[in-house]
């Protein structure tokens, strides 16, 4: 039987992508149904219950979605945790690891929650604030596109790419230092992500497939060669087809 002691960065990616695999599973079990989450997302008001029920949607679609990219990063960190610590111990100081980068992502969760609730109230946005009209995503196009170009979305990228450099760079050893270090790489993470995140207001929040795309694109960012380039590349087709939305929808 295979050891955490033994082999951490194994184990730990195993059990993530088991994890993200239930996700996806459930995700498309529970939002496959396009007339169904229509239905969910009219139903958006203010209220703490629908507030609530929104962020926990965006929690889930978070985890499923970051889940496969965070796993260089998890099973590095359960490798260097090795020399320190091992069993149960190992485990835990993982797991806190990992709560610590999706705390970030809880608190970016509430808040597209309230940003689609606040969407719904306005003349830009239908489906309960999950579908962005054409003005609305030609905005958020170009803004995607050109976060794509800053010196901030390279400097975020290169630490999620580069997990033992980063993890050298920053450690904080000991079962108190892993949660920080955690949120850490998270700040990262939601800085080489997230702008990337409002695409889903342009597909449809909803959209299981375009979850899918999306979620590819972050594994292939942080794994593929030269993704600095050809992620510039993509942010230049984001802010060309942005322009190309907004030109058509105020010349028509």
């Amino acid at each position: 039987m295979i050891r955490i002691i033994e082999h951490p960065g194994f184990l730990v990616s195993a059990i993530m992508l088991s994890l993200a695999g239930a996700m996806w599973w459930m995700m498309w079990a529970h939002m496959g149904d396009a007339s169904a989450m229509a239905d969910m997302a009219m139903m958006v008001t203010w209220s703490a219950k629908s507030l609530t029920g929104t962020s926990v949607m965006w929690l889930f679609m978070m985890l499923a979605m970051m889940l496969p990219a965070m796993v260089p990063m998890v099973a590095t960190y359960a490798l260097i945790s090795k020399n320190e610590v091992h069993g149960p111990s190992l485990f835990v100081r993982v797991v806190v690891f990992t709560a610590g980068y999706f705390s970030l992502w809880a608190v970016f969760s509430v808040a597209a929650a309230f940003l689609q609730t606040a969407l719904a109230q306005t003349p830009w946005f239908e489906m309960g604030g999950t579908q962005a009209l054409p003005v609305a995503s030609a905005i958020l196009l170009i803004a995607a596109g050109a976060w794509q170009l800053t010196p901030i979305k390279d400097t975020c990228l290169q630490h999620c790419r580069s997990p033992m450099t980063f993890l050298l760079a920053h450690w904080k050893g000991g079962l108190k230092g892993a949660f920080p270090l955690g949120l850490h790489h998270g700040a990262f993470c939601v800085g080489c992500c997230g702008m990337i995140m409002g695409l889903m207001f342009v597909f449809g929040a909803m959209t299981v497939w375009w979850m899918a795309v999306l979620a590819l694109y972050f594994v292939a960012e942080k794994t593929i060669p030269r993704a600095e380039t050809w992620g510039r590349v993509i942010g230049i087709v984001l802010i060309a087809a942005g322009l190309y939305v907004l030109a058509g929808t105020l010349w028509s």
